[in-house]
């Protein structure tokens, strides 16, 4: 099967961090006329999601412009270097025409519904399918908007799509569930995250599992090493594990309730043994004398709540640090897995007296133990008040809190105050706000500071008379965070957003590069259709194990991942509290981009050919039958029309371009079709059609899906 040199070209020499539109970018301007003998040339630049472009023509600049026919649209070759070909737009006519004319570009826009139906599908899912694809244009995309942002709504059937979801979901341990052998390990709840992402109805949640997870991060590894050399091996993983899988479940179980709030999400991330471990809060110790941990305190403020240098200081992270002491982890008995203040499981494995933890019968849990409390008095923000910058209703207003809780079991409320007092600030409205209009719209939301010698103090000056449409959103954010009740509700501000011109318009669309997960999920969902209309397991053109994108060996848990190769991706696994990535240069360099492009051709090779497995970069149980998706969704006339075997793939995997600006992909397509592995030139029409692995027929298209897969417009989102 031949490979396509000319994807691996344009991606690196094309695809580059976008940058920020208008809601309605500028019509196309010509830059660029010569002559070439009788040949007429003309450039400009291409208008984002155009349905058409039509030149027109005048002799006379007293007259109207008309539709010019003589010109055709073809490719140029605009610079060659070092990464690769750069191609460009071009007109020509070779026809006469009278010396004296002029020019002008027309575009017919894409349709604004077919925008952001591509728009609504690549931010509020994990990619279109070809069979949502074909419901929301249906349905309308608005109607998909008020699906996602009402999950509970919805009846979730990734079960029935993928049983292994429900295989591997039922060996989770459950906070109150003693780990057993039978119990996952990382690898295996990994897959489980990515088997959900590919089959969920409800995208939205599965997308915002993974923002909130990486937005309060924590890391597997630290509670591996938290548990010591006395367990096996085998069981500090799958108690590492679980308690990445109990936050996660938490939080899953918080969105599906129409209220919820970032105080909750926060709440649940502040009890979780991970994050108490993770940031060093269960060896934090507040007895006199002694001083407090203060890295959860500092990350609380910096990346969890207000953002960095916003409305605090060095001395805030001090004093707040030592209202988390005493909030630790301890092995206790599994009915007391929910309250923090239950001692030490008191039940032995061996019936002995050998208390060491390793010997105890129960769970991991938070708990809370006021012997290491410091019961001081604690002021935080003294006298601080409210930037002007921020306007009513919040300017001014002081946010000094005071802890006087004492010594004894109250000392708990410490933490919980510092959460409730934190949640509902301005800083933290501004900040999330922020945060989650670069998850949906774009990533060109500069981050907001209290230090007005920086440029983003006036971008985010909500009291100047022009505001961007990007400040003016987020104010919208805090607004609606502000004023329902309770404060804070997430899908209120996700209402807010999504009803916004920069979501639903060009500002949006294509403004996004995917992450490594982002990028994978939706290549097997970009050829998943289910061929009977079940939509049950076992009758889709595209699967996956989870494993295959997650990393697919067992007895580790990094070691083989495609993840991990593009961008050191380790899910549930991060070192660094500041989590992955949200924008696109962070993820685009040759090196990723070229283990993108082996993944995609490897995952486009038929199951069990060469090159399909059995290398480091193999996509193993991932796999795909282009082929059979096309004979799904084409009259069988078409099946080997290279022009309109080419137009159902283009339009399919690019839903928000635009005809206009698709000709370059559509023509490497129908030439890919049209050439055998020689590069000589065959004709698709001669080809007999077949989904047999290996045949010339199979291996011709899922060639073409490879280039079109591993373009720069497949990146992007």
């Amino acid at each position: 099967m031949k490979m396509n040199h000319f994807a691996i070209l344009a991606v690196i020499a094309g695809l580059t961090a976008s940058a920020a539109l208008a809601a309605e970018p500028p019509a196309p301007v010509i830059t660029n006329f010569h002559l070439n003998g009788v040949q007429k040339n003309l450039r400009f630049a291409p208008y984002p999601a155009a349905a058409a472009y039509t030149i027109l023509s005048t002799t006379n600049l007293a007259q109207p412009f008309v539709a010019n026919t003589n010109f055709s649209f073809s490719p140029y070759i605009s610079s060659t270097n070092a990464s690769g070909t750069n191609y460009g737009y071009e007109w020509r006519a070779t026809n006469a025409a009278p010396k004296d004319e002029f020019y002008r570009v027309a575009v017919t826009p894409l349709a604004s519904n077919a925008l952001l139906t591509a728009n609504v599908l690549n931010r509020l899912a994990y990619g279109p399918t070809p069979d949502e694809l074909a419901r929301v244009t249906a349905i309308g995309p608005q109607a998909f908007i008020s699906e996602q942002l009402a999950p509970w709504t919805l009846t979730e059937t990734a079960e029935l799509a993928d049983t292994n979801i429900a295989t591997l979901g039922a060996r989770m341990a459950a906070p109150n569930e003693v780990i057993t052998t039978n119990h996952l390990r990382l690898p295996e709840f990994r897959a489980w995250h990515v088997l959900r992402a590919v089959n969920a109805n409800r995208q939205l949640i599965e997308i915002l599992l993974q923002f909130w997870e990486n937005h309060f991060v924590t890391e597997f590894g630290k509670s591996y090493t938290w548990l010591n050399n006395n367990y096996s091996i085998d069981a500090r993983r799958r108690f590492a594990a679980q308690m990445e899988y109990a936050e996660n479940q938490r939080w899953r179980a918080a969105l599906l309730n129409p209220t919820c709030t970032f105080y909750d999400l926060l709440k649940i991330s502040a009890e979780s043994p991970a994050m108490i471990i993770y940031l060093d809060t269960v060896a934090s110790d507040g007895r006199t004398g002694r001083v407090a941990n203060e890295n959860y305190a500092r990350e609380l403020l910096e990346l969890f709540c207000f953002g960095v240098d916003n409305g605090y200081d060095q001395n805030d992270i001090t004093v707040m640090s030592r209202a988390w002491t005493g909030w630790r982890v301890e092995i206790v008995h599994p009915t007391n897995a929910f309250n923090p203040f239950a001692p030490q499981s008191p039940v032995t494995l061996d019936g002995t007296a050998n208390t060491i933890r390793t010997n105890l019968y129960g769970v991991y849990a938070f708990n809370y133990q006021n012997t290491f409390h410091n019961i001081s008095n604690k002021t935080v923000f003294p006298g601080k008040t409210v930037p002007a910058r921020f306007g009513s209703p919040w300017a001014g207003t002081n946010y000094q809190l005071v802890l006087t809780n004492g010594s004894t079991t109250n000392g708990i409320q410490d933490g919980y105050q510092v959460i409730q007092h934190m949640a509902n600030q301005p800083f933290t409205q501004e900040y999330i706000s922020v945060k989650l209009c670069r998850l949906l719209v774009h990533d060109n939301f500069p981050n907001p500071t209290t230090l007005t010698n920086l440029a983003e103090y006036a971008y985010y000056d909500y009291t100047a008379p022009n505001l961007s449409p990007e400040a003016q959103l987020v104010r919208n954010c805090m607004m609606a965070w502000e004023t329902n009740s309770p404060k804070g509700q997430v899908w209120k501000v996700l209402k807010v957003i999504t009803d916004s011109e920069l979501f639903r318009t060009h500002a949006a669309a294509q403004q996004k590069v995917k992450t490594p997960l982002e990028y994978l999920v939706s290549a097997v969902r970009a050829l998943r259709s289910s061929t009977n209309g079940s939509g049950l397991n076992g009758s889709f053109t595209a699967d996956t194990d989870g494993l295959a994108i997650s990393g697919s060996n067992l007895s580790l848990e990094d070691g083989d991942s495609p993840l991990l190769r593009m961008g050191s991706m380790r899910l549930f696994d991060r070192d660094a509290p500041d989590g992955y990535p949200e924008d696109g240069p962070s993820w685009i360099s040759a090196g990723t981009l070229t283990e993108r492009i082996r993944w995609i051709q490897s995952y486009c090779i038929a199951s069990g050919q060469t090159g399909h497995t059995g290398s480091t970069n193999d996509a193993g149980n991932s796999v795909c039958n282009p082929v059979q998706l096309l004979q799904a969704k084409l009259p069988a006339a078409s099946w080997t029309n290279a022009t309109a075997v080419a137009d159902y793939f283009v339009n399919t995997l690019y839903p928000g371009e635009g005809a206009g600006n698709l000709q370059l992909f559509r023509d490497a397509a129908v030439n890919f079709l049209n050439t055998n592995d020689t590069n000589a030139p065959s004709a698709f029409s001669s080809l007999t059609v077949s989904s047999t692995a290996n045949s010339t027929y199979d291996n011709r298209v899922r060639g073409m899906v490879s280039l079109l897969l591993t373009s720069q417009r497949f990146h992007e989102q």
